[in-house]
């Protein structure tokens, strides 16, 4: 997760010293597409999940992952021209696509109610830790440089990643109870037998519906993949978790942090009116944001999300409007009274949003709302969404703030974060303290295991 952080962080060093030595020429469309490649990519990435997590697992998807990362920054580390660039940004974004969704399915799978917000929040503190470290690096190195030290930090990820278990759920989706309960029971010791079986006996249930159906021949299966799409649509454990996080992801792409790391050299130049401070200020900001983070994930054991969500969210509009009104007072020189001090204020306010709320809140309640049966095909379908938000913001960001400027396009992104605030609002469930099934279960409107005991004694007692 800190390798992710640190393919954010790179983007400050790589474009500013690109604009500033020409040493790769850039103009603004090659650019905008150096900086957006990451989104179509990502894309690629979240398509290759959803079939290595449901038919080979988790694990292997984050091992994939972690080698997709080591191969971008070889390449960053040898490029010479704006092709090899390019083919970093893709393996690069195929990492991302692959293990930003998965990493925080394992580990909600992984953990305890109890302790799933913290430690899903620790996936956030992470890669503002990675941010940070690429950002210290670019005070003291050239981009070349850096992403040839990023290589061992991206190695070290690789190797976690081959030592650490397969998730309990998928065990449990193969029809593996023993491996299964071996594994929960080591990560979270014997104190939550109550959720092991009921996962097991929902997963059994499940199974016991499709005995007895005959091998199909490649027409009926196609038909059959299509149903099941139509018929997943149709269901409210499906449906309702993928609208709630596309509008997640809104919020998580449009709340600034992304644009402020990658077209840093633009935005400090309208706050600041200069970039001399730029990886000062960039380092500043990115221990703020991780304390902000850390912060969130004393806040998620304590506070109900929805509350805390809708409250972080609220000031993140607000940081946005102030902002937009500094630049636009500054440029037009109708400031009583101005001082580097003001940008600085609004700058760490809003990464203060950032960092408690807008990015970190989104990806703690994502990951505790898909349904088991269908989590693969859930998290493609927002993995896709995500990965477009991300290339329509990285892409379209430059032409924005030569159309309507620096003030303008943060006007627009308040606007779109009030909608997405109404939305949820009204859709949006309590997850804080629930096991994944009663989450489920509570979106479905009723649990397969009640039912199917419920149906047994009324069986019973038709027979007596």
């Amino acid at each position: 997760m800190m390798s992710y952080g640190m393919c954010i962080g790179f983007n400050a060093s790589l474009f500013s010293e690109l604009k500033k030595t020409g040493e790769i020429p850039l103009d603004r469309d090659s650019e905008s597409w150096l900086a957006s490649l990451i989104g179509i990519t990502t894309l690629i990435g979240a398509l290759l999940t959803s079939f290595i997590i449901d038919s080979i697992g988790r694990r292997p998807a984050v091992i994939t992952s972690s080698v997709l990362m080591v191969s971008g920054w070889i390449s960053f580390s040898l490029a010479s021209s704006l092709s090899i660039l390019l083919v970093a940004k893709i393996f690069q974004g195929m990492s991302i696509g692959l293990g930003t969704t998965m990493g925080g399915v394992l580990i909600a799978e992984y953990s305890s109610p109890k302790y799933r917000g913290s430690f899903t929040a620790t996936i956030q503190t992470a890669m503002l830790s990675g941010s940070l470290i690429a950002h210290s690096f670019g005070l003291f190195y050239n981009w070349h440089q850096i992403s040839t030290i990023l290589v061992f930090f991206a190695l070290l990820g690789l190797l976690i990643a081959v030592f650490s278990p397969e998730s309990p759920s998928f065990l449990a989706t193969k029809g593996r109870y023993d491996d299964c309960r071996k594994v929960f029971r080591w990560l979270r010791g014997p104190n939550e037998e109550d959720e092991l079986e009921n996962m097991i006996n929902t997963d059994m249930v499940v199974k016991e519906t499709k005995k007895g159906r005959r091998k199909k021949t490649t027409s009926k299966i196609i038909q059959k993949k299509l149903t099941y799409v139509i018929t997943s649509f149709k269901k409210r454990e499906f449906h309702i978790p993928v609208f709630i996080v596309i509008h997640l992801n809104a919020v998580n792409q449009f709340c600034g942090s992304l644009i402020h790391d990658i077209y840093a050299f633009d935005i400090h130049k309208a706050l600041y009116g200069t970039d001399i401070y730029m990886f000062k200020v960039i380092a500043s900001l990115d221990i703020q944001r991780i304390l902000s983070t850390v912060l969130t994930v004393y806040l998620t054991s304590r506070v109900r999300r929805r509350p805390l969500l809708f409250t972080l969210v609220g000031l993140n509009i607000l940081a946005y409007i102030c902002e937009a009104g500094y630049i636009y007072a500054r440029r037009h020189s109708i400031l009583p009274f101005d001082h580097m001090a003001i940008g600085v204020f609004l700058h760490h306010f809003h990464y203060f949003t950032n960092g408690a709320g807008s990015m970190s809140l989104p990806t703690i309640i994502s990951c505790e709302l898909f349904p088991t049966a269908d989590k693969g095909f859930c998290g493609l379908i927002c993995s896709m969404v995500f990965s477009m938000f991300m290339f329509a913001n990285i892409k379209s960001a430059p032409y924005l703030f030569a159309l309507v400027g620096v003030e303008g396009t943060f006007c627009a992104y308040a606007l779109l974060l009030l909608y997405c605030q109404v939305m949820l609002f009204y859709i949006l469930p309590e997850t804080k303290d629930k096991t994944l099934q009663e989450i489920e279960d509570k979106i479905r409107g009723f649990s397969f295991a009640d039912r199917v005991e419920t149906l047994k004694t009324e069986e019973d007692e038709l027979l007596s």
